[in-house]
């Protein structure tokens, strides 16, 4: 019985430690990227529609959410601002960037935050993973993508 309690007592430890460190939260704003225009073209993205996103003022937020265990996470832009509450590790379903409806999860391994986004209803669009990590620095937020072998890098400076 004492062994089932440790037993028990240590999930519950582990499950709980899983968090956003806190160097995540803030507010970052688009300094530079890395093979953007690259990784846009081997998603199949048009030229003039690819000047457009690269000229687009893009804001990222983390923080916490007023309920215990969940987090916010702002993407804003001059196209178009999303906003999701959600917890570590639960898919949920909201508005993409691309206003169609996504699966989306968000996780965290060691110090990296991922996004995994995954279409709803359209299987020919591969899922896509976003990676954030911060500069060792603690300035900048770096979001690393890759599609079709070509990997990006988006760098956005903590305002």
């Amino acid at each position: 019985m004492r062994l089932l309690g440790l037993l028990l007592f240590c999930l519950a430890v582990s499950v709980s430690a899983s968090s956003i460190p806190e160097k995540f939260f803030g507010r970052f704003k688009i300094d530079r990227s890395e093979n953007f225009d690259e990784f846009l073209s081997a998603k199949g993205v048009g030229f003039i529609t690819r000047q457009l996103i690269k000229l687009a003022s893009v804001t990222k937020v983390f923080a916490k959410g007023e309920a215990e265990g969940t987090y916010v996470y702002e993407n804003l832009s001059s196209k178009k601002d999303v906003k999701y509450t959600f917890k570590l590790g639960e898919q949920f379903t909201a508005e993409g960037l691309d206003s169609t409806q996504h699966e989306i999860t968000f996780d965290v391994k060691g110090d990296e935050v991922t996004e995994h986004h995954k279409r709803v209803g359209n299987p020919d669009v591969s899922p896509e993973t976003y990676h954030y990590t911060i500069s060792e620095d603690n300035s900048e937020l770096i979001m690393t993508m890759t599609n079709n072998g070509i990997t990006c890098k988006r760098f956005l400076k903590r305002e």
